[in-house]
């Protein structure tokens, strides 16, 4: 993959952490990205009957699923990459995001800031599984891991892309990383972290 089409990918996973570590830090340990660490959440938050936990986790399930539904649909025409939808897409992704930080810094109610986020998951999800590269979903990086991993310990079965899993996971735990030092120095601007890095990946899209 060349430089200029894993700068969106790899812009786009840290964005993915970033947004999860937000969430699950400070609106109750919720993932908005990750469906599957979230569903895992929402059987914790069930069986120890925390209700509000619960209902948080499955608040995140809805929405996104409605988000990547949508899309997906969107862009079943597009063509494969980067088209106008995709685009298109990405901005609308911009702009939920744009809503969860106004949000954040007025101290909006905690679900519907969990819904927002996890709709720009959603779209995220939509857009790299339209874009086609070796990563598959930048909030779904377990399948991307097992994908390369298999392909380089069987010969003959395709590129492993290794470096590239490399950067993308590195991605994701720098954005998780930065949301925490930032939630710890200075709360109000948390969400920025992601919405920066978004608008990185649409303003890159021109050169993928």
């Amino acid at each position: 993959m060349s430089s200029g089409r894993r700068l969106p990918v790899l812009s786009l996973a840290l964005a993915s952490g970033a947004v999860d570590a937000f969430t699950f830090l400070s609106l109750g340990e919720v993932f908005t990205a990750n469906m599957t660490g979230n569903l895992v959440l929402l059987g914790v938050s069930a069986g120890h009957s925390r209700l509000s936990d619960a209902v948080g986790s499955l608040v995140a399930f809805v929405a996104f699923t409605c988000a990547l539904a949508t899309v997906l649909r969107l862009t079943r025409t597009a063509a494969k990459g980067w088209s106008a939808r995709t685009r298109l897409s990405l901005g609308a992704e911009l702009a939920l995001l744009a809503v969860l930080a106004v949000g954040w810094a007025a101290g909006a109610p905690r679900l519907p800031l969990i819904a927002t986020a996890a709709l720009a998951m959603g779209v995220q999800s939509a857009v790299t599984n339209r874009l086609h590269t070796f990563v598959g979903s930048t909030t779904f990086i377990t399948g991307a891991l097992t994908s390369a991993l298999a392909r380089h310990l069987t010969p003959g079965t395709g590129q492993p892309h290794v470096p590239e899993l490399v950067a993308v996971l590195a991605a994701l735990a720098l954005g998780a990383a930065a949301t925490t030092v930032v939630l710890r120095v200075f709360p109000p601007v948390a969400p920025v972290i992601a919405l920066l890095a978004v608008a990185l990946a649409l303003a890159s899209s021109d050169r993928a």
